[in-house]
């Protein structure tokens, strides 16, 4: 965990937040993630926070949708770059909500309350392309994309 005790921060809000984004940078960076990758995904989380204009342990299902919805209907994003997004903000959420990392319990000592997970995999979006087989002969196949 990133946050440094002992010490009084006059936005202790913003200080909790940037001390996950740390945590959470330095948590992909030993996964052997590129920093370009890392950068973008730390961008796409502050971006998901001024759009909420709340904090991580104030996100709700919700606010996913909202987001969404935004995305797809103001922004005109195209579902791949949909599905990114979510994925991004999953992972970021997984990070804050995993009981190893310990922001729970420093975010309800801090402010009250802490993180909850705010992508499901029955509402974020999902690959829709998949493949079929077509057997015509037991021999021989053909792979064909489904419609």
């Amino acid at each position: 965990m990133e946050l440094v005790s002992g010490v009084v921060h006059l936005r202790p809000q913003d200080a909790m937040f940037e001390a996950m984004l740390r945590g959470w940078r330095a948590q992909q960076a030993a996964r052997g993630l590129q920093p370009v990758t890392i950068e973008a995904r730390e961008k796409l989380v502050r971006r998901f926070l001024e759009f909420t204009n709340a904090y991580p342990w104030q996100w709700t299902p919700g606010d996913v949708d909202d987001w969404t919805l935004s995305l797809t209907s103001e922004k005109h994003l195209a579902p791949s770059s949909i599905r990114g997004y979510q994925t991004d903000l999953r992972l970021f959420s997984e990070y804050v909500t995993d009981g190893r990392y310990g922001w729970a319990v420093e975010c309800e000592k801090a402010v009250g309350t802490f993180p909850v997970a705010i992508c499901h995999e029955w509402k974020c979006a999902t690959r829709r392309c998949c493949f079929r087989m077509e057997v015509e002969d037991p021999h021989r196949f053909a792979v064909v994309a489904a419609g």
